[in-house]
């Protein structure tokens, strides 16, 4: 589900003025309200999108405002619908984690338990990789939540994807944000996206995450684990519930953009990671927990930060906070 649009004083301006004017043409709207056209087009998209314009019956072509009491109803069910979203989608978190923590608990650590596995080498961990890679026939779903992967990894894994996509498996896999900042990982993101795979970003992601053909899931970097180790899980109830978690962050993840291709604005020009970064710190996580999240070192992280303060006028963090959910930026 899209996010609802903001509507911003600019945009208010534009539906006033189509609602007591009936001007329609952008040009002499541009010109009424002393705003590039430019900008009032983009206002016209975003009050079409909101259901606050309609075709005009009366000059073709053209749209008309629509009465304010509809347009509230309407933008009040949006509201409704993505909370309703944002809800379905954390209890999916939530089923999804608790599955996992039973099962890791049922599973003893050690030896197996319906199909569990605990690996806690990373010979082990290769091997069973290796294998489900060659066995996988359909589809592969991938978290990486690491910042950055190294060349040898890449180049032990290319003859793998190769001949799985060779055999038509579908690759979807979502990346950190942060791997713009890193040329290999980059890289081999652009590579498996020119060969026909699902590539998308998001700003932060719970944990490391293999799904293959909905039968068996290997997760890593799970609170508590020290040193290399995964689970290896068969179970379908918790397979399941594994890949209902990866669809949840899929839905509102970003496709990778190619290169010269242009990518969709959030409020203010942020990227995803810099929202991220904001709502992270408005939840009173220190510098190091968050640039953690975003997979980034804490020097970045308070780069960014410093940026994001410049651009909103703000001489402390706690202003930056007031101005950016004013600006409706978090």
């Amino acid at each position: 589900m899209d996010e609802v649009s903001s509507l911003d004083q600019q945009t208010l301006a534009v539906y006033r003025a189509i609602l007591f004017h009936k001007e329609h043409d952008p040009d002499r709207l541009g010109q009424l309200l002393d705003i590039d056209p430019a900008e009032v087009k983009a206002a016209l998209d975003r009050l079409a999108e909101l259901s606050l314009l309609a075709p005009s019956q009366d000059s073709p072509g053209a749209l008309r405002a629509v009465n304010p009491s509809l347009g509230l109803q309407v933008l009040l069910q949006r509201e409704q619908d993505e909370l309703a979203w944002r809800q379905q989608r954390i209890e999916q978190n939530r089923a999804a984690l608790a599955a996992l923590a039973a099962e890791y608990t049922a599973s003893g650590r050690s030896g197996s338990l319906d199909g569990t596995e605990h690996l806690d080498t990373v010979d082990d961990i290769r091997i069973r990789l290796e294998a489900l890679a060659e066995s996988c026939r359909h589809e592969s779903l991938v978290f990486h939540p690491v910042g950055g992967l190294t060349e040898e990894s890449i180049e032990a894994a290319r003859p793998l994807n190769e001949r799985a996509l060779a055999r038509g498996v579908r690759f979807r896999s979502i990346y950190l944000d942060s791997i713009c900042n890193d040329r290999v990982t980059k890289a081999h993101a652009q590579w498996m996206a020119e060969h026909d795979s699902e590539i998308r970003t998001s700003p932060t992601l719970p944990m490391r995450l293999l799904i293959v053909d909905t039968t068996t899931a290997v997760v890593a970097g799970l609170p508590g684990q020290t040193g290399p180790s995964a689970l290896l899980l068969r179970s379908q109830p918790v397979v399941l519930a594994m890949r209902a978690l990866f669809e949840a962050y899929w839905e509102h993840a970003t496709p990778l953009q190619q290169p010269g291709s242009p990518g969709d604005a959030l409020p203010g020009g942020l990227t995803p990671q810099e929202r991220k970064l904001l709502q992270l710190l408005a939840t009173g996580l220190t510098d190091e927990a968050v640039a953690r999240a975003l997979g980034i070192g804490v020097r970045t992280e308070r780069r960014i930060m410093a940026e994001l303060m410049e651009r909103l006028g703000a001489s402390s963090r706690f202003e930056a906070g007031v101005q950016a959910s004013r600006r409706q930026w978090i």
